[in-house]
């Protein structure tokens, strides 16, 4: 009986310190295990997903491809899945489309190489609308365009990139709760026993 009692708790201490953990971690990968968040239609390929910044301390949770439901500050991780492209400078944009030639300029980051492979940055956006951010290299003495990553904001919706349905989260908080409503009940039980 005290190997299921020490087990549960055990297990519960565990989730509970992996929780904050396994949330960073899903800043950087959640949604990339979907096809959908692969861009291929550029000089190189890419992984891209965006987030949400959620109300209070929280971290992010949900992966958004190519339609994040509102505006506000959104986290941004592009993955250089080609191990050629990490080697040279990358420029970085984000332009709100449809604001003459180029669109509206809503960030922009220098030119330099990420060896490691992942881009993060984050950025506020204001407006609904439909946006680009521009992975930009030097050609020929000037910047151009060599990924282009189509991004529609506002107007609601589900979690694009997350699928719709239980996520690692969800099932990391229900395993949880799992684990501490077992440890309560054999901590009863055991109680019970000894009285």
């Amino acid at each position: 009986m005290k190997k299921i009692f020490g087990w549960a708790a055990g297990l519960t201490w565990a989730i509970l310190i992996a929780l904050p953990a396994h949330a960073q971690l899903m800043l950087a990968h959640e949604g990339h295990h979907s096809g959908d968040c692969a861009i291929k239609s550029g000089a190189f390929p890419v992984a891209f997903s965006v987030y949400e910044k959620p109300k209070g301390d929280l971290p992010p949770t949900h992966a958004y491809c190519d339609h994040v439901p509102e505006t506000g500050e959104l986290y941004f991780t592009v993955d250089l899945t080609d191990l050629d492209s990490r080697e040279i400078p990358i420029a970085l944009r984000m332009v709100m489309e449809g604001h003459g030639e180029g669109g509206h300029e809503i960030l922009s980051i220098p030119a330099k190489p990420y060896p490691s492979g992942s881009i993060t940055f984050s950025a506020t956006v204001e407006e609904l609308g439909q946006y680009a951010l521009l992975l930009e290299t030097e050609k020929d003495g000037k910047m151009t365009t060599a990924v282009r990553i189509p991004v529609h904001v506002g107007g609601g919706g589900g979690h694009d990139g997350h699928g719709g349905g239980i996520g690692a989260t969800e099932i990391v908080l229900l395993l949880g709760i799992a684990g501490a409503a077992a440890f309560f009940f054999m901590r009863r039980r055991t109680s019970a026993k000894m009285s």
